[in-house]
């Protein structure tokens, strides 16, 4: 498993679809995850800081584990199959005890993210369904490069087409 962070969220031009991009600098990786509007929007509101009158879902499962006198340990992104990402929140009880919960990515990061907790992706995932970065791969032409960089502008920048 390689730790991630939350690199952004952004729209798909062709679905219009929000996605998580979730990467790690260091290992020159980039998982995209297409999610709902509501789960984005409840992200964004959080990563902006704003406050709700009444608690959101999310709030209210953050509340709930550090109430019941849980932790959240970590969310693990562990399976990727047709296109669908698979998630578990890992919660170590207070008596120690250790719970797997299934989860969706997109469920799973909005609690991460508000409890401070890291984001996991394992090995076979990310062989599987990232983007390698190319700035510095070798194994790349310069077209090829050329050709990716172009096909993520159309997909991820908004705007009119050229």
């Amino acid at each position: 498993m390689i730790e991630v962070s939350l690199i952004g969220i952004t729209h798909d031009r062709l679905s219009g679809l929000p996605i998580i991009i979730l990467g790690n600098v260091d290992e020159n990786f980039a998982i995209p995850i297409w999610i709902g509007e509501y789960e984005a929007e409840l992200l964004e509101t959080h990563l902006l800081g704003a406050v709700a009158p009444r608690p959101f879902p999310y709030d209210l499962i953050c509340e709930m584990i550090q109430a019941l006198g849980g932790e959240l340990e970590k969310v693990v992104i562990n399976d990727f199959d047709n296109g669908i990402y698979f998630a578990t929140i890992v919660v170590r009880r207070y008596d120690g005890e250790v719970i797997n919960i299934d989860a969706r990515p997109s469920d799973s990061i909005n609690v991460a993210v508000r409890l401070g907790a890291p984001i996991y992706v394992t090995k076979d995932v990310i062989d599987r369904a990232s983007i390698v970065f190319l700035d510095n791969n070798p194994h790349y032409t310069n077209e090829q490069k050329a050709e990716f960089e172009e096909l993520l502008r159309y997909l991820f920048e908004e705007g009119e087409e050229e």
